[in-house]
């Protein structure tokens, strides 16, 4: 029941945008009772929120190579595999596309991308604990580097997002480590 309304929020995202995203609509796409949706999640927000970590835990998988370079390239292959679907692509335009008129929105994304950075921090703690990076480097903020690319071209520039690029981004990122830790700033 679970998987089966997470799949219809996101259906109903993509298709009638978050402006047209109704708790009735969802559990109708997903075949079960409206007070079903109401009880469990209450309100949309918590119901899009969870649908979005869980596609995202699903679909991009934190990897364990044995070696920094190999982490991030198999994670930024695996985002750009994620990032470049119909499904996704969708998702994020309709995220974007509502983010600026819809307050509660910032909230969603930013816990969101608290959690996804945390869970994919795990290389940066694993490369300091190898040795391949300093201690003092902040492990959201190597993620937060290797991804930002990548959303660049899929939401403002539409370059390819070919392996080319993900070994470019790679290499700049390794690359700007070696220069010194990055520290994350608050604005």
């Amino acid at each position: 029941m679970r998987e089966a309304v997470l799949a219809a929020t996101l259906g109903e995202l993509v298709d009638h945008g978050y402006a047209g995203l109704h708790l009735e609509a969802i559990a109708r796409r997903a075949g079960v009772h409206k007070t079903t949706v109401y009880r469990r999640w209450g309100d949309r927000e918590r119901l899009l929120e969870d649908a979005l970590l869980a596609y995202a835990d699903r679909r991009v998988p934190i990897p364990d190579t044995g070696s920094l370079r190999g982490d991030l390239t198999a994670l930024a292959r695996t985002v750009v595999a994620n990032v470049t679907s119909p499904q996704t692509e969708a998702i994020l335009r309709a995220m974007v596309a509502a983010g600026d008129r819809e307050p509660a929105l910032a909230g969603i994304a930013r816990r969101y991308w608290e959690r996804r950075f945390s869970l994919a921090g795990e290389i940066a703690r694993r490369a300091v604990a190898r040795g391949e990076l300093a201690p003092d480097v902040e492990p959201s903020f190597v993620v937060e580097i290797l991804v930002a690319p990548i959303y660049l071209r899929v939401l403002l520039t539409f370059e390819p997002l070919d392996e080319g690029f993900v070994d470019w981004v790679v290499d700049a990122v390794l690359s700007s480590l070696a220069t010194g830790p990055p520290h994350a700033t608050s604005p």
